[in-house]
């Protein structure tokens, strides 16, 4: 939760409490809509790009079969099945998987996506009253759809914006064209910001 930091921010005199912003990047355009679905001191903020569900990222790479375990809980037969699927798979996807997990702190595959199941947005994002700003890249790979899934949901301002292979600005996060996101981010929060 935010709120701590915040109030810290909002005691420093030096700090125009009026003009906090907040901007989340990659898994923070969940993250940065939950806080402010109970923190409402930010002037306006960025999910960069939305993430209403971040389980999708996880359960698309699921054979439906493991799905169904899941959906089950079939705990033991769920990890036993994942743990002979990664003994054959390469070492950069066991890492990949192992980097993924390691802030959940979790050790059973049935109940790491069983938690990261639980991280959505439903039943909270109505609650966001900040000026949010939703970035929307083309070609986004790992929670595509989701940056229009939160922006349909919200029911404060919000903005989604689009980032097209034109501009040379698809993709996750827009890493070939971080100078244009950063303007336009930065143009948003002029246009929002008092004074």
């Amino acid at each position: 939760m935010l709120t701590p930091v915040v109030d810290f921010l909002c005691a420093r005199p030096e700090v125009d409490a009026d003009g906090i912003v907040l901007i989340g990047v990659s898994q923070a355009g969940y993250w940065v809509p939950r806080a402010l679905a109970f923190e409402h001191r930010f002037a306006a903020a960025v999910a960069d790009p939305g993430v209403f569900d971040v389980s999708t990222s996880w359960l698309r790479n699921l054979p439906d079969e493991l799905v169904a375990l899941l959906d089950g809980g079939e705990r033991e037969l769920f990890d036993r099945v994942v743990a002979e699927e990664m003994s054959q798979a390469t070492p950069q996807e066991r890492q990949e998987l192992a980097w993924r997990a390691k802030p959940y702190g979790i050790g059973s595959l049935f109940d790491l996506f069983t938690e990261v199941r639980g991280y959505t947005l439903a039943g909270v994002a109505e609650r966001i009253t900040t000026p949010l700003l939703i970035t929307d890249p083309e070609g986004e790979q790992f929670w595509p759809g989701q940056s229009r899934r939160l922006f349909d949901a919200l029911t404060g301002p919000s903005e989604l914006v689009a980032f097209t292979a034109a501009e040379g600005a698809d993709q996750h996060c827009q890493p070939m064209a971080r100078s244009l996101a950063d303007q336009r981010i930065f143009d948003w929060f002029a246009e929002r910001l008092p004074g």
